[in-house]
């Protein structure tokens, strides 16, 4: 089955197919719709971490290329649009870019002696800091001696951050009326694994899953704190990570027919977006655009 979700005042729209449990989403838009709880909010979550991120990859670029180009002969790539840093390629390409550049050797006596004021001063520096016999440093040496270690790294750990952001943490909707809660019908029917899907219900209520439990080894049983989506909330989950069918362990599954207990994950797999890998950039942009200006957005079953 094929739905949408549509942003309120933009119009935007990001559409999915179910890969499973469309039975539940069908109930669950029904029941928002006549609660008219059929609207739900990022509340600012995702804009915020966004700005913070891309301010961070901002400021490591800067300071590192502060000197990048007078040791290395290159610089890596400053935006200026933040909507330019959701580009997987560019992250991709600056990851890149920052491995290879541990391959530079810097040449400290020829800094040493360049005609160029700058360049001239950092081989000094660098001069100052190693023995005469020492002519050439690999360029995370130099940038160590130099003091710019930290944004020379960041450079590297701040791709990664902002490639993180677009997961479920930060892209959780709540209705208004979230905490209306409601039994879920299908909670014996219903099928959850660890698969990674781009729409589903996530643990947003108490206590512990089959799959939470086993995790963090509460193996016997001991605390009355299960949790297996028996009850459900105005509230879902997307995330923009490659979508992979997984399968639960053997050692879980196991460990579930001990306890003769239905194996159930920490959420409920709906949907996916189809072509998730061709307009990527594009729904990045969307859902940070609609969070920063606190669209809320509807589902729409097609």
């Amino acid at each position: 089955m094929k739905f949408s979700l549509v942003f309120e005042n933009s119009g935007d729209t990001i559409p999915f197919e179910t890969v499973a449990n469309e039975d539940l989403l069908e109930f669950f838009v029904d029941r928002a719709n006549h609660q008219s709880q059929n609207s739900f909010s990022n509340n600012y979550a995702l804009s915020k971490i966004v700005l913070t991120r891309t301010a961070e990859i901002q400021s490591a670029l800067a300071r590192t290329n502060e000197v990048l180009y007078d040791l290395a002969g290159i610089n890596f790539k400053q935006l200026t649009d933040v909507n330019d840093y959701l580009n997987q390629d560019f992250l991709n390409q600056q990851h890149a870019e920052w491995v290879a550049s541990q391959q530079f050797t810097v040449p400290v006596h020829k800094l040493q002696f360049s005609s160029h004021a700058a360049t001239a001063r950092l081989g000094q520096q660098l001069h100052n800091a190693y023995p005469d016999d020492i002519v050439h440093v690999k360029l995370a040496e130099a940038m160590t001696k130099l003091g710019y270690l930290y944004p020379y790294e960041e450079v590297n750990m701040t791709v990664h951050r902002l490639e993180s952001v677009f997961d479920r943490t930060n892209l959780t909707y709540d209705a208004a009326g979230k905490w209306m809660v409601f039994d879920n019908p299908f909670v014996n029917t219903m099928t959850t694994t660890p698969s990674i899907v781009n729409f589903s219900f996530g643990y947003t209520y108490v206590g512990r899953q089959s799959y939470d439990k086993f995790e963090h080894f509460d193996l016997d049983l001991k605390f009355n704190d299960h949790y297996n989506f028996e009850i459900l909330e105005f509230s879902f989950a997307l995330n923009l990570q490659n979508p992979e069918t997984k399968q639960f362990s053997p050692e879980f599954l196991a460990w579930c027919k001990r306890h003769n207990m239905k194996p159930v994950a920490t959420e409920i797999q709906i949907g996916n977006i189809p072509d998730l890998y061709d307009q990527l950039h594009d729904y990045r942009k969307i859902l940070f655009r609609n969070s920063k200006n606190n669209n809320n957005a509807k589902i729409i079953l097609n």
